[in-house]
């Protein structure tokens, strides 16, 4: 099963001032392994970047799901976190889980409309509890 990975890779980047600057930069791909990120991250970024550059972080994120768009304007992802609430069947007390999720949107009421629309269905009770825009430049799928 594979799990998301956030993928630090630093670079030379040539700012708006044209000033040459080293940057990190956060990534989310998925892949099964953290041999298997570092290849795919490597892979990817060899059709962006011109240059050297270094994958110098890597960690397994506690994201659930990834949900992506094709509009132009959604150039942004933020994390969802939200709870599914059970009842436990022997003392009847509810019970919160928080889960996450990254939604691909223009701003924070998109992100939150995204979501919405994203849930509409689930047979389980959830509550959103938190929206925040994250670090990560793009996400690259299996």
């Amino acid at each position: 099963m594979s799990k998301y990975f956030e993928v630090g890779v630093r670079y030379d980047k040539t700012m708006e001032d044209g000033v040459v600057r080293k940057v990190t930069e956060n990534y989310l791909l998925d892949a099964l392994s953290f041999t298997e990120a570092e290849k795919r991250a490597t892979e990817e970024m060899e059709a962006y970047i011109s240059g050297e550059f270094t994958v110098v972080t890597e960690k397994i994120t506690n994201i659930a799901e990834v949900v992506t768009t094709d509009y132009a304007s959604a150039d942004k992802f933020y994390k969802v976190k939200y709870s599914l609430i059970t009842i436990n069947e022997k003392t009847g007390k509810e019970k919160k889980q928080a889960q996450y999720i990254i939604i691909q949107a223009s701003s924070v009421d998109d992100a939150r409309d995204r979501y919405k629309q994203h849930i509409k269905g689930w047979l389980v009770d959830v509550v959103q509890e938190a929206v925040s825009e994250t670090k990560y430049m793009d996400y690259f799928p299996y």
